[in-house]
């Protein structure tokens, strides 16, 4: 495998513009001397992302997440080290003079040639394009209504009609006949001859969402040709088909500032879509819908709007589409295109505005497929009503957010007419269904000594396992310790005792904190002798306090004055997660006992509880961007409702 030179590494690393890296991703807003954006790496409202431009560094004071331009494209697009700044030095026009390690089966080696060669194939394409050679293909682009530039943008290109001109050029500039298989340029026959894959046709490169070539899709230019209509590079070294979503360069900065994505079916569709000014859209390369897909979907988005062909073929696409996003944690909405009609050829007839009113006025999931199931005749008896509402059951209990389970099935008992206990009464049994029943043969076997001895031993009293403590609860603990002043601040400005703790674990240890601060100077030493406290306990104090963030250090570095505003933040956020861990379980108590209830005036006063709730949750977390001394809200109501 090849190696990048150091100097070439820290020449990146050193002249990378990181506001310009990041703002390709982040929407950036400058603030002093620093740029500030919503967090790419976890969820947040307010902006606690920070980009200084001088020292070529990031730091998100949200989830601690940091580094340099090489670490957010490592991080941000997942890719490898090597991977990340051979990104970087492609953008900056850096040449990358390369050293030989070892790479005991070449298989990384081979994989770096056949991007090679994908990336040379596609620049190739693009000259054949601009040629005269390429004006058929130009005309059909035309045709299409591409213009030039949504050509370049998406690395349009031809082939050449020859069957060799492909494995000409690239052999000419320094690939072997295995490079180009590898890349899946070139197919070999029985009797060894070599020929390219695509010949005389319009080329679409496929890049994964670094913006790397991985493959092709190749469209036939005349209507008289007697192969496909489309040829689809195979699966290589270094495409995978299941996972790669065509578009999704492209598309993710607009599906990570609306976290909506839109899901077509072609990629011709893709590209008309994305010339409509439609950016965030995607679809599918050269196969059906995958799990992987969708959850490359997830990584930006938290909803997706489907946009399929009203053909049978479309709509059935469409479902499995639901059932796939759900999964992957999406909330999922539909378009029911004309009879007729696809993303591009609509938004030729009816103008980008159509499509625009399509999109926004798209039917929730279980609407679009209760529609789907009458259509189709699927709800004319009752065994047939009986299959349609088990299968959108089925979708709801695989959704992984259990917390809205019951909302979604409510909401499919009131459409179907049905009692919401039934329903709940099949998704217990859907559940048990899916669980592994032990082996018959296994139970019947009879117990050898050692298997008796072992039954013995697990027969006897085993210790309980420590009782973990919350996040924001080891955060507590840990300004208390470690920050000078922590603690007071802590007890006098928040008001924090024992109860305000969790778990039963967090309550004892700070009631041993505020023990050693009125006996010792020395808490932490204090509390490693202290008898009360056990082996586990010990060695938690030591991590909490061996993992002491360090603020006066590395923070100076962002020009940003911490220690009295971030303190106090640090122990608000800690109090609104412990306050949000409380609601919470609250609130699926809740649900649980509504499963149960039969009298309806104890359901509406769960109900209306549950409301109370859910209000209160939504409250707490819009309190992390109030100001950190704000404490009106821990006066808020937070009994229970049970």
């Amino acid at each position: 495998m090849s190696r990048i030179p150091d100097h070439i590494i820290d020449q990146i690393r050193d002249h990378a513009n990181i506001v310009e890296v990041i703002g390709e991703h982040v929407r950036l807003k400058k603030a002093g001397r620093n740029y500030l954006g919503l967090c790419p790496f976890h969820k947040e409202r307010t902006p606690s992302f920070n980009v200084n431009p001088e020292r070529g560094m990031y730091k998100c004071f949200g989830c601690g997440k940091g580094g340099n331009a090489i670490t957010f494209v490592q991080e941000h697009l997942h890719m490898t080290f090597p991977d990340a700044v051979r990104h970087l030095a492609n953008k900056m026009n850096i040449v990358i003079p390369e050293e030989e390690v070892d790479d005991p089966t070449g298989e990384q080696a081979r994989k770096e040639e056949a991007r090679a060669a994908l990336r040379e194939a596609a620049r190739f394409y693009a000259d054949v394009l601009a040629s005269s050679d390429g004006a058929p293909a130009r005309r059909l682009l035309e045709k299409r209504g591409f213009t030039p530039q949504t050509t370049e943008q998406f690395g349009i290109g031809a082939s050449p009609a020859a069957w060799d001109a492909t494995l000409k050029h690239l052999t000419a500039n320094g690939f072997t006949q295995q490079h180009l298989e590898d890349a899946g340029l070139v197919i070999v026959k029985d009797d060894g001859k070599v020929y390219d894959r695509f010949r005389g046709r319009v080329m679409f490169p496929i890049r994964d969402d670094g913006g790397r070539v991985v493959g092709f899709t190749a469209r036939v230019i005349g209507s008289d040709s007697d192969g496909p209509k489309y040829i689809n590079s195979p699966q290589t070294l270094v495409y995978d088909k299941s996972r790669v979503l065509y578009g999704l360069d492209l598309a993710k900065r607009s599906i990570m500032q609306a976290r909506r994505a839109l899901l077509v079916e072609g990629q011709a569709d893709v590209i008309a879509m994305h010339q409509a000014g439609f950016t965030a859209t995607v679809a599918s390369s050269g196969t059906a819908l995958t799990p992987d897909q969708l959850r490359s979907v997830k990584r930006y988005a938290d909803s997706v709007v489907l946009i399929f062909d009203a053909d049978a073929a479309g709509q059935k696409a469409m479902s499995r589409g639901i059932e796939l996003a759900l999964e992957a944690g999406l909330d999922v909405r539909c378009v029911v295109l004309p009879e007729g009609e696809d993303p591009d050829s609509l938004i030729q007839g009816q103008g980008a505005d159509h499509m625009h009113a399509l999109i926004e006025s798209a039917l929730p999931w279980m609407e679009y497929q209760t529609d789907r199931f009458r259509s189709l005749g699927a709800l004319e008896d009752p065994v047939q009503q009986a299959d349609a509402v088990r299968t959108m059951l089925t979708w709801i209990l695989g959704i992984p957010d259990a917390l809205r389970h019951p909302f979604l099935i409510r909401e499919l008992a009131e459409r179907f007419g049905l009692d919401e206990a039934t329903l709940n009464t099949e998704a217990d049994r859907l559940k048990r269904a899916k669980r592994p029943a032990p082996y018959q043969h296994e139970r019947q076997q009879p117990q050898r000594p050692q298997q008796q001895q072992l039954q013995q031993q697990q027969q006897q009293p085993q210790p309980q396992p420590q009782q973990l403590l919350l996040p924001p609860e080891r955060e507590l603990l840990r300004m208390a310790l470690t920050v000078e002043h922590g603690l007071a601040l802590i007890l006098h400005q928040y008001h924090v005792e024992p109860q305000t703790f969790y778990t039963e674990r967090g309550q004892r240890l700070f009631r041993r904190v505020l023990i050693a601060e009125a006996e010792t100077e020395n808490v932490v030493e204090h509390l490693i002798d202290d008898p009360e406290l056990n082996i586990a306990d010990k060695a938690l104090i030591r991590e909490l306090v061996g993992s002491a963030t360090r603020l006066s250090t590395k923070w100076k570095d962002f020009d940003i004055q911490i220690p009295d505003h971030e303190t106090a933040r640090a122990v608000r956020d800690a109090l609104i997660g412990i306050a949000l861990q409380r609601t919470v379980a609250e609130i699926e108590q809740v649900m649980q006992q509504l499963h149960s209830i039969t009298e309806d005036a104890q359901y509406q006063r769960l109900a209306h509880a549950l409301q109370h709730l859910m209000s209160r949750r939504e409250d707490l977390r819009r309190r992390y961007s109030d100001d950190p001394f704000d404490i009106s809200w821990l006066d808020a109501d937070t009994t229970s409702a049970s």
